[in-house]
């Protein structure tokens, strides 16, 4: 196993670990820090790659990231109808904690980064970002409603999300993919490194901990596969750049 496989892994057990336990100690959990420094590894990736426009796609990304959680707060749309625990931070205009957008735009860019490694043609590299993203909140979901980050007024059959969620993400994340390949150029993504795509993976252990320890056996289960396509397309990245 090549250098950067093992050092994903070993760090993907770590956050496991802490999951597994977070959970536990949910009442007392704070995740504002834990949020903030999974968030280095995709931004540093991007402004290396890129720094200028990197810098402004993270800057618009964000503001919309803040804007249509306040959006979906406010009229339901697209998200559903839920709200913010006190968990996130401090709630810009009391609706929005100002910490999300640190917890969606680098899933943005890794998820993005990872499928340009994985398909060739620009067409399916977009296609397959937006399927990893709302894939990933199959995951972040259940086991965000486990931790009390956030709670849904009107709760859904699957681990009480609402199917509007999901509708939601693949709205949101088109918009954020089609900014991402307007302000990037092509060969941007598939040059990020390794650690861009950082904050998915351990994000997605740190549920796969938490959900696990909560018995949600689907997420678990599907937290895993993704962790096994995210580690196989870091393989297939080391191979081409070898």
């Amino acid at each position: 196993m090549k250098k950067t496989q093992t050092t994903t892994v070993a760090l993907s057990l770590l956050m496991m670990l802490i999951g597994y336990f977070a959970y536990t100690a949910r009442d007392a959990y704070f995740s504002v820090i834990p949020m903030l420094f999974l968030a280095v590894p995709a931004y540093f990736a991007l402004l290396q790659t890129n720094f200028y426009k990197g810098l402004l796609f993270i800057v618009v990304l964000s503001i919309y990231a803040t804007s249509i959680e306040a959006l979906s707060i406010l009229t339901s749309f697209p998200y559903g109808a839920f709200n913010y625990n006190a968990q996130l931070g401090y709630k810009l205009f009391d609706l929005v904690p100002w910490t999300v957008s640190f917890g969606w735009v680098p899933l943005v860019i890794g998820s993005f980064a990872l499928s340009s490694w994985i398909f060739k043609g620009r067409i399916y590299q977009f296609i397959g970002g937006v399927s990893l993203l709302v894939f990933s909140d199959l995951m972040i979901d259940p086991g965000a409603v486990l931790m009390r980050f956030w709670t849904w007024t009107e709760p859904g059959i699957y681990y009480s999300i609402p199917f509007t969620n999901y509708l939601g993400w693949i709205f949101s994340s088109t918009i954020g993919g089609l900014l991402l390949f307007w302000m990037l150029p092509p060969k941007n993504l598939q040059k990020m490194p390794f650690y861009s795509t950082y904050t998915l993976a351990l994000g997605n252990a740190f549920w796969i901990g938490v959900t696990f320890n909560a018995a949600y056996w689907i997420p678990c289960l599907l937290g895993v596969l993704l962790q096994i396509v995210i580690l196989l397309a870091i393989k297939k990245k080391e191979l081409q750049t070898a």
